[in-house]
């Protein structure tokens, strides 16, 4: 689903590989959603995210890590394509 439909008014924090400048528009004329999106260093005009924000995605990306760990979705111990 698309979030636009989902939430109007808010902020919501995106990930580093959802930069595009058309897309956070589109969700703020649409419903008024600010998309957060951290910059990377290498930018021109880097500025850094706000605590806040910073602390939310490492406890998010937390939760992602532990649940591949506990459902090992990136373990994959095959020495083919085969499986063996």
């Amino acid at each position: 689903k698309d979030i636009k439909h989902l939430f109007q008014n808010c902020t919501i924090l995106g990930d580093k590989a959802y930069l595009s400048i058309d897309y956070q528009r589109d969700l703020f004329t649409y419903n008024q959603i600010n998309m957060e999106v951290p910059m990377r260093k290498n930018k021109h005009g880097y500025k850094p995210q706000p605590y806040i924000f910073r602390k939310s995605r490492k406890r998010i990306e937390t939760l992602f890590s532990q649940l591949c760990d506990q459902f090992m979705i990136r373990r994959n111990y095959a020495k083919s394509f085969d499986g063996f």
